[in-house]
């Protein structure tokens, strides 16, 4: 029904009642034919309506009789419809119904469970057994006990008896269901017939306002007609005479007289209005930047009143003419009333706060006016009252700031000694900064061209230049900036914020400057740059930027002075350690509490456990050289975050260098210093930490800052033992001499630290004219009294210590060396400390072998071209660095020539595809064939206490075979012997001259197989491409390319 509220229970009635027809519908379909069969409205076989013949009906719709007999048999068949429905059934209410047995179930369980619970409480008191069992039975304790149970049982038994009851009243539970069934529908008809009545007192409420009053047409025909009403009344009032302008201008000065008077004698003019001026017959009140007033008399009568007869406005963004309408009505009916009862006073204090009103209202006007402008989404307006509040920079964190626009009240100065004045409204303004009153604010509202605009660039200029004169006053704390290394500019305005800036300069070259976006509040740095917009967004993020940006512009100024030596370095082949990132904590802790920022570099030929730092603060630009931890550093893989040890200051950086910029010559002075301090630390290091004495002798004169102390070191036998890691260190001849060690600064090929270390031997095999050819040019000797004069260069960051005793320990492995080749009758065909070279002899050609040796690796051994035992290299280097070495590798050497020679033939007469010669070990080959397919170990054994090669058939893999032909003949060499061989069964054993020979021998039985082979099954052998597998009747033999 429209208009009529319908609760959500009704919707869900009425879906059930639509429900319930058409689920009855065709139910019911047998019993409505029977029930229309019984109907007393149909007679005879007439239809029936309301038990009158369907035809004999002429207006049986609402009072609107039908015009054709089509629409009377319409209406009579839908009556006719309507009477066969039978009423729709009343709905069956179960929600909310709950099964008996779940009752039942749910209170046996609880009974159950709090019937544990009772005997647990039970079994943990205690039982009181006191003398007798009456006064057992009587005891406290037991008694309670007792109590508990019964209580237990008391409220079950209630519980049981309501489910007695619920049990016996469900026995009626189908007849109470259709109780409560009609019982919620009669509520639901009832709630129906409540709707539509109110439905239709609602409706006549509303139509009561449509209705039109009845046209008075005689009057109207009257009067458009005749153009005159008779029937109106008519008072016949005479029209006054007009006046001539002689009357008019009299009348005026007349009234000027009077006001005149009026106003000098008879009326109390407030202070504010006593610029006034009488003219035309009224007088003029201006206040100046408010309004202008027209006052006139009406008589003669001093007592009478005034009376209002014009207002403009005196101030801009404001009509000056009030528009006719309602405003100007109110207006005047106000000031006549105040004029005759308060007099000009009242009428000031009005006009006053309504114009002071009116300021205000265009003010709020215009700020709204701006957050929906270029301000929006910076500014917030929000109405207080009278007031109004602008929050500006409302996207900034931290405090708000705000300014509050409004009323204020003061006591006004005494304007003369006649006249007090007394609290005099006016529009004031009061800014709040972070959150915090500023009382000394020079803001004032410009009363006579209102700008919400301006007013708001005034504050923001005021608080601009506020946090960047805090940022200069604390810059100016800092050393660079006080004794203006550093120079700091600063621009001012009072009225536009975007002409404030602040030029910071960060290093010599380069300068930065600061603004502060006004509308937004966000700061730039220019000119932009990766570095600058970094910085914006930290000093973007401050919450109190006044305090706090000057230690974002110090971060600054340390990333950019950092950011321009790494340029530099980079430019001069420095490696900047990025993976160093101590904390800030841990770099105040080692560099000094003002540090900001530091950068680490290092060389590429540097250890890894040294860096030289640059550290930028306010107070100064210093560089560092820094040790690491003492880990497993190694040179070709990155650092992992290593801590910091030690740091030593480089001789030579200040603060001038914050603005005296780096040069090329700069940096190399700086690395030239920090090798040498390293370089002195290491050395002193490495001797504290072995217990080496040593004596550091400082220079007389240290007028140039390369200048290092130097070193006395004395070697004792136990120090040499341990750091030369032999056991026999008493043949170290220089083992209890002194070494004095000096810095002489880096070379130019990359950088190394060059140190002159003297020294002095006994030793008596090194002669002077055999020393100088060993060692070469980079040592001088002194024939007479056996002093060495070291020229040194080891890494940076690596001690010097290790080198002099290596320089002096490969003097030594040099001589033994030679002494070796000399007594296994070797040719030394060249003698240095960094490789020997030497021959050893087949009968028919020499091979040649070179021994390299490094300080950081053990000894190499490297093989020239065209020596066939190339490919036991590596096996004789390692067999090179045992005990005794070098004796072993000559004598393998000799053992395995005639075999590698062999098997060297046999590779360069089959090639790679036909044949493979593995190596398991020095003296272990194995020499695989594979058309025809066969496999032999070679092994060097001893047999009668002499060395000699064994010669071993090896079984085949797959379903491979030896050839016949050649299992024959190997029989055959097995059983028998030859020159340098004789067979030993299951093999051949042949001395190490003749294992050439027995290896030639069989590598003739496959080839003059291979050669008499059948062509068919070669070419067969042919079609499989290489690295395929034949088919399962043939060889399984895979080849490889």
């Amino acid at each position: 029904m429209p208009g009529v509220l319908k609760d959500e229970r009704d919707e869900r009635w009425d879906a059930a009642q639509a429900a319930g027809l058409q689920v009855k519908a065709t139910n019911m379909a047998d019993h409505q034919a029977e029930r229309l069969e019984r109907e007393p409205g149909q007679a005879n076989g007439q239809a029936m309506v309301n038990g009158i013949p369907e035809g004999t009906l002429s207006n049986p719709l609402n009072g609107v009789t039908t015009s054709t007999g089509l629409a009377q048999g319409n209406v009579s068949e839908s009556m006719t419809q309507l009477s066969r429905q039978l009423p729709p059934e009343i709905e069956h209410i179960t929600y909310g119904y709950l099964p008996m047995s779940t009752m039942i179930t749910r209170l046996a369980q609880e009974t159950f469970g709090e019937l544990k619970d009772v005997i647990s409480e039970l079994s943990d008191s205690k039982l009181s057994q006191p003398n007798g069992a009456a006064a057992a039975d009587n005891a406290h304790a037991n008694v309670d006990r007792k109590l508990r149970l019964m209580t237990f049982a008391q409220e079950r038994r209630a519980q049981f008896i309501k489910v007695l009851v619920l049990s016996q009243w469900s026995r009626h539970a189908d007849s109470m269901g259709r109780v409560i069934d009609l019982k919620v529908w009669l509520d639901g008809q009832r709630r129906l017939f409540n709707d539509a009545c109110n439905w239709m007192g609602e409706l006549k409420r509303i139509l009561g306002s449509e209705i039109m009053p009845n046209p008075d047409l005689k009057t109207a025909l009257e009067t458009l007609s005749l153009g005159k009403a008779p029937r109106l009344p008519n008072l016949n009032y005479l029209p006054p005479a007009p006046l001539s302008p002689s009357r008019i201008l009299k009348s005026l000065r007349s009234i000027n007289t009077q006001l005149s008077i009026r106003l000098h004698l008879h009326e109390e003019i407030p202070h504010f209005m006593k610029d006034f001026s009488i003219i035309d017959g009224r007088a003029t009140f201006r206040v100046p930047t408010e309004f202008e007033l027209d006052l006139s008399i009406a008589d003669e009568n001093t007592s009478s009143q005034l009376y209002f007869i014009d207002f403009r406005f005196l101030f801009a963004s404001a009509t000056a003419d009030v528009p006719h309408g309602r405003l100007r009505d109110d207006i005047e009916g106000r000031v006549n009333h105040l004029l005759g009862h308060g007099g000009l006073k009242e009428c000031y204090n009005f006009l006053h706060e309504f114009v002071l009103s009116h300021k205000i209202n265009i003010l709020r006007h215009q700020a709204y006016g701006m957050s929906q402008a270029k301000w929006s989404d910076h500014i917030k307006v929000e109405t207080v009252h009278r007031s109004f509040v602008i929050q500006y920079w409302i996207g900034r964190p931290g405090d708000k700031s705000w300014i509050e626009i409004g009323l204020r009240r003061r006591r006004a100065k005494r304007k003369s000694w006649l006249y007090k004045e007394e609290d005099d409204p006016h529009i004031g303004l009061r800014w709040f900064r972070a959150g915090n009153e500023v009382h000394d604010s020079p803001f004032s509202v410009d009363n006579e061209v209102l700008s919400a605009e301006k007013l708001l660039k005034e504050v923001i200029s005021a608080h601009t230049n506020f946090i960047f004169k805090e940022t200069v006053a604390r810059l100016k704390e800092s050393q660079l900036y006080s004794k203006k290394i550093l120079g700091l500019k600063r621009t001012r305005s009072a009225t536009e914020p975007i002409d404030i800036h602040l030029s910071i300069q960060l290093t010599r070259p380069q300068w930065c400057t600061l603004v502060q976006e006004p509308v937004s509040g966000r700061f730039a740095l220019l000119p932009p740059s990766a570095l600058h917009s970094r910085a914006e967004r930290e000093l973007n993020s401050l919450s109190v930027p006044d305090k706090e940006t000057s230690s974002r512009i110090a971060q600054l100024r340390a990333f950019a002075s950092l950011e321009e030596v790494e340029e530099m370095v980079r430019f001069h082949g420095w490696d900047i350690a990025r993976s160093m990132k101590p904390s800030q904590d841990n770099i105040r802790h080692h560099f000094g509490r003002e540090t900001l920022k530091a950068g680490f570099f290092r060389r590429t030929w540097w250890n890894a456990q040294w860096l030289l730092a640059f550290t930028a603060s306010l107070a100064d630009n210093v560089w560092w050289a820094v040790e690491l931890e003492n880990r497993s550093f190694k040179q070709d893989q990155p650092m992992l975050g290593p801590s910091i040890r030690a740091t030593y200051r480089v001789p030579g950086s200040g603060p001038g260098a914050a603005v005296k910029g780096l040069s090329i010559a700069d940096l190399s002075r700086i690395e030239r210093n920090a090798v040498g301090l390293i370089s002195h630390f290491t050395d002193c290091n490495e001797l504290f930490a072995h217990k080496i004495p040593h004596k550091i002798l400082k220079p007389r004169r240290s007028r140039s800052l390369h200048e290092l102390p130097k070193l006395l070191i004395d070697f004792p036998k136990q120090a040499a033992q341990v750091l030369l890691e032999s056991e026999k260190s008493d043949d170290t001849a220089w083992s209890s001499q002194t070494v004095r060690l000096s810095f002489m600064g880096i070379s130019a090929k990359k950088s190394p630290a060059n140190h002159l270390a003297i020294a002095r031997t006994g030793c008596r095999a090194l002669r002077p004219g055999t020393l100088r050819s060993l060692i070469g040019s980079s040592t001088t000797v002194d024939a007479n009294s056996g002093a060495f004069a070291f020229h040194l260069t080891t890494p940076v960051g690596q001690s010097t210590v290790p080198a002099i005793m290596d320089r002096l320990t490969r003097i030594e492995r040099l001589t033994t060396y030679a002494a070796t080749l000399q007594s296994l009758r070797s040719r030394p065909a060249n003698l240095s400390l960094d490789h020997i070279d030497f021959f050893y002899a087949k009968l028919e050609q020499a091979y040649g072998v070179t021994i390299s040796f490094a300080a950081d690796r053990p000894p190499r051994l490297s093989f020239h071209h065209g020596n066939p035992q190339l490919r036991v290299q590596d096996q004789l280097t390692t067999m090179l660095s045992k005990p005794d070495g070098l004796a072993q590798v000559i004598h393998y050497l000799q053992l395995s020539l005639p075999l590698m020679c062999a098997l060297a033939k046999i590779e360069a007469a089959h090639g790679n595809d036909r044949v493979a010669i593995l190596l398991r070990a020095p003296e272990w080959y194995c020499l695989r064939y594979r058309d025809p397919p066969g496999g032999f170990d070679i092994r060097l054994r001893r047999r009668r206490e002499e060395p000699m090669w064994f010669v071993q058939e090896i079984e085949l893999p797959g379903q491979e075979r030896l050839h016949p032909q050649v299992r024959d003949h190997l029989s055959e060499m097995i059983d028998g012997r030859g020159d340098g061989w004789e067979g030993v069964n299951p093999g051949i054993a042949a001395s190490v001259v003749g294992v050439e020979a027995l290896l030639e021998k069989i590598d003739g039985l496959f080839q003059q197989i291979r050669s008499s082979a059948d062509p068919v099954a070669t070419s067969r052998l042919e079609q499989y491409p290489k690295g395929t597998k034949r088919k399962a009747e043939e060889d399984s033999v895979i080849t490889l390319d």
